[in-house]
């Protein structure tokens, strides 16, 4: 069960699921729900607003829940002073019964308010929207989480419309014509400012192009109890997102005795003559985490590049073939000894493709008995073999593809549109921890449970990133994190890393190791303080 201070992220269905079991089982009643969260909404919309008294609001409903939020919404700033403009599509007798119910208070209103501060339009084209006076904000509570196929008219240009405002809009639940699961913009999507969901994250906020078009999110509590939020995150295509708190709580500390190996001893079998620089990150980044020892093996040619560039890493040379690659059974017979004592192993970063290091790397992987990390061209070397992570991997390694990668191990045919449900399936199907890089990353575990990542930023577009996370989770599971809580709190630190770096410099002038010089800092301020 994921980290009490985790966030549950849910698909349309398990969010509809906890709705049900909060009316129908704890007998919360719905109109209940919409009237928390269309307050919910209000309270964020008069932040947008600064003064509600005297501004301009328009809000666009339609006839489900998401539209009847909307009316709460208009109901709550009209009593606050707000002049609002409500926008319906359809007559009271096509909305659900709570959405009804609400448009009818506010007809109520306005035929009561003697100020006309409250207006109510019925409209069939997007052209009647042009009659309205500008606002101050817009609120889309148009459609919510159902919508599965691409908008039509007149939504479509309504959504055209408003995304033509230059006031700032509020989405409630989720941007009109961005789908709940995925993140996908079903033709078109409205472009919210802010985004207010209600009960619990929804996935296509977080990933596709969800980011893009939720503006800042904030998630309204409504009054479903955690325990059915817990429960319902539980259904296929659901995630979890770990906060801060949920990181320092696994992060490992240092016993007041320990010794370099006690902290952990961490193998990287890294480098080629055409990459020297990914072995230095990567077993750099190890022992930046903590890992009390590092050492990197290396093909012996490339040993005295590597001698110049790392001081507290030790090196092994590994023999070479007369070919070029690494000698399979010498190469044996010199890790010996460093296996049999290692945590943990770093497989990959920068070894190249030769066909004779890709057979070594096979080897190793099914003689290993620690936890491994299998990055980059050791990932290329399990091509064609991925049968291979189903008979060793037994929950023990974390692999590191990005979506190429991932593409070559399971066939370019692969639709990665819904990515919670494709790491669910294959880290599953291999029983492995299955860190998909991308923005966000994911990570999914061997139980089926997969976790959004909630920090980074663009500044990680640039070479080299990938070998520092590979050597983060080395690191970590040198110290004895579990493969998922290595491969979650890896990216989530160097997440924060790139965050703190952006705060403070030009995010695209950050190189890899930058985020080795502000990692200190880092955990220090942010996370090892509060455990």
């Amino acid at each position: 069960m994921p980290d009490v201070f985790a966030e549950p992220v849910l698909t349309a269905q398990a969010m509809r699921a906890a709705d049900q079991h909060t009316i129908e089982v704890l007998g919360l009643p719905g109109r209940v729900l919409m009237e928390t969260a269309g307050r919910a909404a209000a309270a964020v919309a008069a932040q947008m607003l600064g003064t509600v008294d005297g501004r301009t609001v328009i809000c666009l409903c339609g006839r489900g829940n998401n539209g009847g939020d909307g009316f709460v919404l208009a109901r709550v700033l009209h009593a606050q002073g707000a002049r609002v403009h409500v926008v319906t599509l359809s007559d009271v007798s096509s909305m659900s019964d709570d959405a009804a119910a609400n448009y009818q208070l506010l007809v109520h209103l306005a035929e009561a308010d003697a100020e006309n501060r409250l207006r109510l339009h019925r409209i069939e084209s997007a052209a009647a929207l042009d009659q309205l006076p500008p606002a101050d904000v817009y609120v889309d509570a148009l459609l919510g989480t159902g919508l599965s196929s691409p908008l039509r008219t007149p939504l479509a240009e309504i959504v055209e419309w408003l995304n033509a405002r230059t006031a700032p809009v509020l989405a409630i639940d989720i941007p009109t014509g961005l789908h709940s699961d995925t993140g996908q913009v079903l033709g078109r999507a409205v472009r919210a400012t802010r985004t207010v969901t209600m009960g619990a994250l929804k996935v296509g906020l977080l990933i596709g192009e969800g980011p893009k078009y939720c503006g800042k999110i904030e998630v309204a509590e409504i009054g479903i109890p955690r325990h059915v939020l817990v429960e319902a995150a539980q259904q296929a295509g659901c995630a979890w997102r770990a906060t801060d708190t949920t990181i320092r709580h696994w992060l490992p500390r240092r016993a007041h005795d320990a010794h370099k190996y006690s902290a952990g001893l961490a193998i990287v079998v890294a480098g080629s003559r055409e990459f020297t620089g990914a072995p230095v990150m990567a077993a750099t980044a190890a022992a930046r985490i903590g890992a009390g020892y590092v050492l990197c093996a290396c093909p012996s040619g490339v040993r005295p590049i590597l001698a110049t560039k790392l001081t507290e890493v030790a090196l092994l040379g590994l023999p070479e073939t007369e070919r070029g690659g690494i000698d399979q059974e010498d190469a044996f017979d010199v890790l010996a000894n460093g296996l049999e004592r290692a945590q943990a192993l770093l497989i990959g970063p920068g070894l190249g493709r030769h066909p004779d290091t890709q057979r070594f790397v096979r080897s190793l992987l099914e003689r290993a008995t620690q936890p491994v990390v299998v990055d980059a061209d050791g990932l290329n070397a399990l091509v064609g073999f991925t049968d291979l992570i189903r008979h060793h991997a037994q929950g023990r390694w974390i692999l590191t593809p990005h979506a190429g990668e991932f593409r070559r191990l399971v066939g370019n045919d692969v639709d990665l549109t819904d990515r919670v449900r494709v790491v669910q399936q294959y880290a599953r199907a291999w029983n492995c921890v299955l860190l998909l890089k991308g923005m966000p990353s994911l990570v999914g575990c061997p139980d089926g449970t997969v976790w959004i990542n909630a920090t980074g930023n663009p500044a990680l577009a640039t070479a080299g990133t990938g070998d520092i996370l590979a050597g983060l989770c080395v690191g970590l599971l040198a110290q004895g994190l579990s493969p998922d809580r290595a491969a979650l709190c890896a990216l989530h630190v160097g997440g924060a890393v790139a965050d703190h770096y952006a705060a403070q410099a030009a995010l695209q002038s950050m190189m890899a190791m930058d985020l080795l010089t502000h990692l200190p800092q880092v955990l220090r301020e942010r996370f090892l303080q509060k455990a």
